[in-house]
């Protein structure tokens, strides 16, 4: 057992009864090195590198040594004088290869395990003289290897790609397929979005969760999978629902944004956005077994979504993952040819969908390049979005807007106490409901999920009825 820990180091217990040789070292702050007074040391480590590379330390020694047990500890931090900054415990059948075995550990981990060293002088100045600063360079050389060698990306490539900021917005089936690929091809700074919790229904296909991770958040769950697997790497989660209050904050920090939701509202506001700020939107759609991608940057002739559909289709005409079943592998991948993309699209290599949207059934593998062309009438492309047809908007809009609202859902859904002021008349009333709206222009429908609401909204709209829908529905409060 290998651990970092930022508290004083505690002796772990040994206790083998066929051991003949229990050795422990401890290796303690001193106050003098190379004729410099100490005041103190500072250490600081990759921890999830540190921690994986000095287990693997401890078990090549028990493999060579022959060992019984093997265990230690090294501390990050602040450190004063006399403290223990390292401690090492090994038990062996015999007292020589017990020796050798902690020996070996000790020298070893100074030329191994990514930790660095700064000391502090009596004298008020400091140095950093980590015991291996050349090694962890090295170490993210090997991480990357196999990739700079490809003549199209190289290492001027490779900082390319550390230098990007993308943000993944859904960490579902798509989301967890794209995450792994592009942390593992470096990207540098990387942002992931969701407000949702792990579920035992996700497990078949959002595989960077497991099943010990029900219940937690999946953004933090995934930054922190992230970082175990390439701790050269910076992640940032955004552990909430995109919406469009929080929408353009969120954005704005990074270069490129990934599109790993399933519902449009959120898709077409994240196309909105992303034309508005200029930062390429890498989108897919699943239904079933065939999915569909595109990248939506305003630099090209493709267009954007509103292209193709001028008025973004309501929630629930099409099924989502939960109520029309999925394919477990399909999410996997279209999430990889996300992130492809987005590799793409740093590197400046290949040609991106862009202008093409593509589609791939994986039933039969049938795949169709489908050619995109700017509609010159669409208020997106051409910057004038608050003009686009807008249905679902928060509730704190709607307060803003005094619209009036209008709860369709029916009896047996309601709550005793309503969750705000306002009028409660059943969407199978349709004729009350139309009549209510008529003498509440305009207004904000309301029902659960925000599905019977949006196409409501719709149909009053091509009535003359000014009406809005609450995104998200009740479950959104």
């Amino acid at each position: 057992m290998f651990r970092m820990v930022c508290e004083p180091i505690e002796p772990m217990p040994m206790n083998h009864k066929g051991a003949g040789g229990f050795v422990t070292f401890e290796g303690k702050v001193r106050d003098r090195n190379d004729g410099q007074a100490v005041q103190r040391l500072e250490y600081e480590a990759f921890a999830p590198m540190a921690e994986a590379e000095g287990e693997k330390i401890l078990c090549e020694a028990k493999s060579i040594f022959g060992l019984l047990e093997a265990k230690a500890s090294h501390r990050v931090g602040l450190l004063e004088i006399g403290e223990t900054a390292v401690w090492i415990g090994v038990a062996s059948p015999h007292r020589e290869s017990a020796f050798k075995a902690c020996a070996y550990v000790i020298d070893e981990i100074k030329k191994r395990v990514p930790i660095w060293k700064k000391e502090h002088y009596v004298n008020g100045a400091s140095e950093w003289i980590g015991c291996h600063d050349a090694t962890v360079p090295a170490l993210e050389q090997e991480f990357y290897r196999r990739q700079t060698v490809l003549s199209s990306i190289g290492e001027v490539g490779q900082a390319r790609l550390a230098g990007a900021r993308v943000l993944v917005v859904g960490a579902g089936g798509l989301g967890s397929a794209a995450l792994p690929y592009l942390a593992a091809s470096g990207v540098g700074h990387i942002g992931i979005c969701d407000g949702d919790p792990v579920e035992i229904s996700n497990l078949h296909r959002q595989v960077i969760y497991d099943f010990g991770d029900q219940g937690l958040n999946k953004a933090e769950r995934a930054a922190q999978g992230l970082r175990q697997l390439n701790p050269f790497i910076e992640v940032k989660e955004h552990p909430f629902r995109i919406n469009i209050e929080n929408a353009r904050e969120t954005v704005r920090e990074y270069d490129i944004v990934i599109d790993g939701t399933d519902n449009f509202a959120t898709k077409f506001l994240l196309n909105d956005l992303c034309v508005e700020l200029k930062k390429p939107l890498v989108q897919a759609s699943l239904h079933q077994y065939e999915g569909q991608l595109l990248v939506v940057d305003s630099r090209s002739d493709g267009g954007c979504l509103r292209c193709i559909w001028p008025e973004a289709p309501y929630d629930g005409c099409v099924g989502t993952c939960a109520e029309a079943g999925v394919l477990g592998v399909l999410p996997g991948v279209f999430g990889v040819l996300q992130a492809n993309e987005v590799i793409k699209l740093v590197l400046g290599i290949g040609d991106v969908l862009s202008e093409e949207l593509l589609t791939l059934d994986l039933r039969n593998y049938e795949a169709m390049r489908i050619k995109r062309t700017k509609r010159s009438e669409c208020l997106t492309c051409r910057g004038d979005t608050n003009a686009a047809p807008r249905i679902d908007i928060p509730m704190g809009e709607a307060n803003e807007l005094q619209l009036v609202i209008i709860d369709i859902r029916e009896p047996e859904e309601w709550e005793a106490d309503a969750l705000f002021p306002c009028h409660r008349v059943p969407l199978g009333t349709l004729a009350e409901l139309t009549k209510k709206a008529l003498a509440n222009q305009p207004c904000l429908l309301v029902c659960q999920s925000g599905m019977r609401s949006a196409q409501t909204a719709r149909e009053f709209r091509a009535q003359g009825i000014t009406a809005f829908s609450l995104v998200g529905g009740i479950n959104s409060l």
